[in-house]
């Protein structure tokens, strides 16, 4: 098991909140960014404040680092300035990390919320209750972030990477009408007998 890297000791936050900044290393990124299929334009930064309140301890902050993903339609690498905001309450008490046991997803992807067991349903896991699914917890005597800066960082990316020089969707769809050579709407070769009737009727309505 790799050694946690942003760490704080529950005895720093006795005295009143404690803001806390770390690097996110390029190697760090990398290792987190790369099974997502981006990859990270160099080191990045993360800083929360950590307030002890009771047996919880609420963190806030935010996260900024670089990321360069393929485009959905070009494949050309575009690169992303991003700034995720950080928010977590915990509670002290052993871990139970609720949404990868659902889902039973792997450590290399974002955590994502799923829904509770239907009733009826075959899931062998135990349904969750909203609060379980919504606080997480810290072991021991320190508060271990890995983790949750992990997931908060996967979770900005955008789904759709597009380079910003490409039409919308929409705009693609819809074509302009096309002008004649002169400018004005051109007239359909079959409708022309009809117009010059029309034109004579009108001439003729004139002299009159």
């Amino acid at each position: 098991m790799p050694s946690s890297r942003f760490v704080v000791p529950i005895a720093d936050l006795e005295n009143g909140p404690k803001e806390v900044s770390f690097t996110l290393t390029e190697a760090w990124l990398r290792d987190v960014l790369e099974p997502a299929g981006a990859s990270p334009r160099g080191a990045g930064s993360v800083t929360v404040e950590l307030t002890k309140q009771g047996q919880e301890v609420m963190i806030r902050g935010s996260a900024a680092f670089g990321a360069t993903l393929p485009c959905v339609v070009t494949l050309d690498p575009v690169a992303y300035d991003l700034r995720p905001e950080i928010f977590l309450m915990l509670k002290q008490g052993k871990r139970v990390d609720a949404t990868r046991k659902l889902a039973g997803e792997s450590k290399a992807e974002p955590r994502i919320p799923k829904k509770k067991r239907r009733p009826g349903g075959k899931d062998p896991d135990p349904e969750l209750t909203d609060e379980e699914t919504a606080v997480d917890t810290f072991e021991g005597d320190e508060v271990v972030l890995d983790e949750f800066i992990r997931e908060f960082v996967l979770l900005e990316l955008p789904l759709y990477p597009r380079r910003p020089d490409l039409p919308s969707p929409e705009e693609s769809i819809v074509s302009p009408p096309l002008a004649g050579p002169t400018g004005e709407s051109s007239i359909d070769p079959r409708l022309e007998p009809l117009a010059k009737i029309a034109e004579r009727l009108r001439g003729a309505a004139n002299k009159e």
